[in-house]
């Protein structure tokens, strides 16, 4: 006698409904799993900082000092090369560097020729970013630094092993989100030149602009951004006003006028200009601000440096919305 049994066929219906309730399952589990991913609290990694490298380049006859930020653990780590706002230094920004670092990375901020404290600059605020020949030889000292990073292994020993040259963000403050956007694709129209100039790395792979500017300041046009398709973070303050008092729309347009694909726009309610150039880091817990935005740049360069699928979920899901406590506002395209 046989005894095996016979089953009855499941439904189509029910197969279905059972296969949407996973995919359902398994988009909110990665959400959970990258929301998780994303917290105040810095990484796994150690810091290791070097204060002081000075970089030659000889075409220009022109010193580039650096300070670095790098984990102390098995690399190669992809660079993040980071430029500070007008009349700031290498030494600025560093709770954007330690934190980055103790994330996988290594972070390289050079000081500009704008530096008051290590260029010796004396002209006021205005002057800095007024100047033709800061908007040209601020994005050249960028691709200088990642011409030198072979050399930085040298001078530096702790860095053999830890440099991934296949993998570099550029990003900046205020002035440092103009030379992050040349650096990127944006054109600048240098004044008696016959055409726009470019200063475009094809080396760059994502960029981050915190504070950048819109058209009609230091020469950016309606234009400039028309080729821009390096994947790109852009975060302003909803009191982020321009130096000739535009709105903190006024700072968005890089977002707006550059093509669609992997372009992402936070704004934080109550943020004022310096919220991303927090000094305080060292002194205690950083502000609410400052935290979101370390998070937020982080998840961005996972997402576009280190290709985490994780961290490209919690962009496109605003998964720093419940953390900002809704004081964020998203747009990506």
């Amino acid at each position: 006698m046989n005894s095996s049994r016979k089953t009855s066929p499941v439904p189509i219906f029910v197969k279905q409904v059972g296969l949407i309730a996973l995919a359902i399952l398994g988009a909110v589990s990665a959400s959970a799993a990258a929301w998780a991913q994303y917290q105040p609290a810095d990484g796994r990694y150690p810091v290791i900082t070097v204060a002081r490298v000075v970089l030659h380049d000889s075409q220009r006859n022109k010193d580039v000092p650096v300070k670095i930020y790098y984990p102390d653990g098995h690399g190669p780590f992809p660079v993040i090369i980071f430029s500070h706002g007008a009349l700031a230094s290498k030494d600025e920004y560093g709770g954007l560097g330690k934190y980055w670092a103790s994330h996988g990375y290594v972070s390289i901020h050079p000081s500009h020729a704008d530096s008051i404290a290590d260029s010796g600059f004396q002209g006021t605020l205005l002057e800095a970013i007024h100047d033709p020949g800061a908007w040209e030889n601020r994005p050249r000292d960028i691709s200088f630094v990642i011409d030198s990073l072979a050399e930085l292994q040298e001078l530096v020993p702790g860095l053999k092993g830890k440099l991934d040259r296949a993998r570099i963000g550029v990003g900046g403050h205020s002035f440092g989100a103009f030379t992050a956007q040349a650096i990127g694709g944006a054109t600048v129209w240098v004044p008696g030149s016959r055409r726009a100039h470019c200063f475009y790395d094809k080396r760059v792979k994502a960029v981050v602009m915190l504070s950048p500017q819109g058209e009609g300041e230091m020469g950016l046009t309606a234009h400039s951004w028309d080729k821009f398709r390096v994947p790109m973070l852009l975060m302003i303050g909803s009191k982020d006003f321009g130096p000739e008092h535009q709105a903190p729309s006024w700072r968005a347009a890089p977002f707006h006028r550059a093509p669609a694909g992997d372009k992402y726009e936070v704004e934080l309610a109550g943020a004022t200009h310096m919220i991303f150039a927090e000094r305080s880091v060292a002194a205690g817990a950083p502000g609410h601000g400052f935290q979101c935005a370390r998070i937020q740049t982080t998840a961005f360069w996972d997402a576009y440096l280190k290709g985490n699928a994780l961290a490209k979920e919690y962009l496109k899901t605003n998964g720093l919305q419940a953390f900002s406590a809704n004081a964020a506002t998203f747009d990506q395209k």
